[in-house]
């Protein structure tokens, strides 16, 4: 049997502070109307799936809310930390009151609580969890997103004890290794917004990444269309060669002009090849010249 992975607060204790505040644990159960309820800005969790959450209502219909809330105090209202999902469905069942349990935590701390409670439910598509591992990586490091990249860049290529330290400890608990996700997940943050959009949707994590290097926006609805009605990936690998529009087709054309520019380049072929290059060129010009 494979060891089991550490749980993700017992790994962070010491890094980000008490993460040990779940409703659960908490005896103090109050009852509050979903109105009074908003949702924590900047919450890692960023979309629902319509079929879980169906499911999700119907579940809240018939037994209310098993589990409560992990709410703070906002004013007049309560932010939730932790529970969206359940009060989107008591609001979708028609409920007049949720439990919660409220908890005084700054915005530090009830960012941090959210994401490692998000980045450890089963049912996070990959997009949202790798942004939320992507926010917990950069809290713990204490860096903004938009340096994130640059900084693991920068740690591989030069290791600094302290904060690679941090991050083994992270990853400890999340697993598998900063490096790979690093290499091989953070890049997603970047795909276009359909493909990040499928992927969120059900797309297969593997068929997005493949979709993703489509440059073209017709060519990648079209896969991505390929793909929603049940293409293989070695079908979608197909579709992407067989275009005259992908990307390799693009670089074709760039280095073909960057080659009929360069002057050392033409001085260095033969002269049969350049004769060649000049028929060539000649039909090209024949064949754009008529259409």
């Amino acid at each position: 049997m494979a060891p089991k992975r550490p749980d993700v607060r017992t790994a962070l204790g010491t890094m980000l502070g008490n993460l040990s505040t779940t409703a659960q644990e908490a005896p103090d159960v109050r009852f509050i109307s979903p109105r009074e309820l908003r949702p924590l800005p900047d919450q890692p969790r960023r979309s629902f799936n319509p079929e879980a959450m169906e499911e999700l209502v119907r579940s809240v219909r018939d037994q209310g809310i098993l589990t409560p809330l992990l709410v703070r105090p906002a004013g007049g209202s309560f932010e939730i930390v932790a529970g969206e999902r359940r009060w989107r469905a008591a609001t979708a069942a028609g409920l007049d009151q949720v439990p919660v349990v409220v908890r005084d935590l700054t915005e530090a701390e009830a960012r941090r609580v959210a994401l490692v409670e998000n980045v450890q439910r089963e049912d996070l598509n990959p997009v949202d969890r790798v942004d939320a591992t992507a926010h917990l990586v950069a809290e713990v490091l204490g860096l903004s997103m938009d340096v994130l990249p640059a900084r693991l860049s920068a740690l591989r290529r030069q290791p600094e004890a302290a904060e690679v330290q941090k991050l083994e400890q992270l990853f400890a608990g999340l697993g598998g290794s900063w490096t790979s996700f690093y290499s091989n997940l953070l890049p997603v943050l970047r795909y276009p917004p359909d493909v990040l959009e499928a992927i969120r949707g059900g797309l297969e994590y593997t068929k997005g990444a493949l979709i993703a290097r489509e440059a073209q926006v017709e060519r990648r609805t079209h896969l991505l269309e390929l793909a929603r009605k049940g293409a293989s990936l070695s079908e979608l690998r197909a579709a992407r060669t067989k275009s005259p529009d992908h990307d390799g087709g693009e670089d074709r054309n760039r280095r073909i002009i960057r080659a009929l520019s360069s002057k050392k380049v033409l001085s260095s072929i033969s002269e049969a090849k350049r004769k060649r290059a000049e028929r060539l060129l000649a039909e090209l010009d024949e064949l754009l010249s008529s259409s």
